[in-house]
């Protein structure tokens, strides 16, 4: 419910800007004051339908707790992921009060090394998220060349062979693979 002192605490921010960057001294954060300021909507509700889907979205139960493995594949660097990201764990987060971790699998070396810089969302004095994805890429799964260690696990045999589809020891993976 709205009162007159939910209203006083942020509306006061509308009358003057600048004491933002005053009160955020005392909190030991340098904002420069605004130059100048624009109201925006404070209506956040999306106009028009958008398609928003992460690849795969697990809930995890382990002994320690439970948490969401948002799974997204990447072929190639793209500068609007990292927001897509930040969304997808927000919303999921929101729907389902659960922690997520967003993992990131990339065939691609430099994808990979792309995707897994940390994204601050937020001006450099104080970022108000920040995006740290687990990378898996060809760097971070080993090469399963023998018949016997295929078999002991196949689906991390699978996955290096996805993720060694492009290095020369690819065939000797897929040849490992089909001894079982």
């Amino acid at each position: 419910m709205v009162s007159s002192s939910h209203e006083a605490l942020h509306r006061i921010f509308q009358k003057d800007p600048g004491l933002f960057a005053r009160a955020a001294r005392n909190l030991g954060v340098a904002f420069p004051p605004p130059v100048s300021a624009t109201e925006l909507s404070t209506d956040l509700t999306e106009t028009q339908p958008l398609e928003r889907r992460v690849d795969t979205l697990l809930r995890m139960d382990t002994e320690d707790g439970s948490f969401l493995l948002a799974v997204e594949s990447q072929g190639e660097p793209d500068l609007r992921k990292p927001a897509s990201w930040a969304y997808y764990l927000s919303y999921v987060y929101a729907k389902y009060r659960v922690p997520p971790v967003l993992l990131v699998v990339c065939a691609d070396r430099g994808t990979a090394e792309w995707a897994a810089r940390q994204v601050d969302i937020g001006p450099r004095q104080w970022p108000a998220l920040t995006l740290r994805p687990l990378v898996l890429g060809p760097d971070d799964v080993p090469v399963i060349d023998s018949p016997d260690e295929a078999a002991r696990d196949i689906p991390l045999t699978v996955l290096s062979a996805a993720l060694h589809r492009r290095d020369p020891y690819a065939d000797a993976i897929l040849n490992a693979l089909a001894r079982h």
